[in-house]
């Protein structure tokens, strides 16, 4: 089967899967099938195969604001911990998790949609632990490699932000589900959303065909 082919039926079951209220099993199942959309080499393909190319809408949130008088009040704590603790690393977000970033309308003051080439979508920042970003790679990552999606060895993430964004993140909670599971949502929804106009175009080159057979599954005798 060509990637065409390959790539519109594994959105179709993404899509399938995601349905309205999909449990956390069928959310690390979409990790997987998003896996080599985004992680490896079938989003390129059926984009070339097409000559379109895909854009990804999403939202680009304000970093979260330190008001003058809470940053001197911080300044000065940080100065009296390190007057006796100097190997301790500064932190001034501990956490900012974006629950709207992933979403293709402003939700917030400050919020900015921006297009995203799917390279970019991956590096883009979703989660911050520690002033440190981490982005839509990252949770695919986890969720695909660690948590069931393709693999679930028990074993570290080979990736090591992901591996720290695993440990992160390992009892958080979303909207009554995991956090990676309400994210994997949010990663399938704007990949199914990006990608629509990828599958009309390979539909109308002829590309793509819905599956049509007179044989089902134990007509046989």
């Amino acid at each position: 089967m060509e990637v065409p082919q390959l790539f519109v039926e594994q959105l179709i079951e993404i899509s399938k899967k995601l349905g309205d209220d999909p449990s956390e099993y069928q959310l690390m199942k979409i990790a997987g099938l998003l896996r080599p959309i985004l992680l490896e080499n079938w989003l390129a393909d059926a984009s070339a195969a097409a000559s379109l190319p895909v854009v990804f809408k999403v939202v680009e949130q304000a970093r979260p604001e330190i008001s003058p008088e809470l940053k001197k009040v911080a300044d000065e704590a940080w100065a009296r911990l390190h007057a006796t603790r100097p190997e301790i690393k500064r932190v001034d977000i501990a956490v900012s998790t974006g629950g709207s970033s992933l979403s293709h309308e402003p939700i917030f003051p400050g919020d900015v949609v921006v297009d995203l080439t799917p390279d970019e979508f991956l590096n883009h920042g979703v989660v911050i632990y520690n002033d440190e970003s981490y982005t839509v790679e990252n949770l695919l990552r986890v969720a695909a490699n660690s948590l069931g999606g393709t693999h679930n060895d028990g074993g570290p993430n080979r990736h090591k932000q992901s591996e720290a964004l695993r440990n992160y993140m390992k009892n958080d909670t979303m909207c009554g589900r995991s956090a990676f599971g309400f994210y994997i949502a949010q990663i399938a929804e704007s990949t199914l959303r990006a990608c629509a106009p990828l599958v009309d175009e390979l539909t109308r080159l002829g590309l793509y065909a819905p599956h049509r057979s007179e044989w089902r599954w134990g007509s046989r005798k």
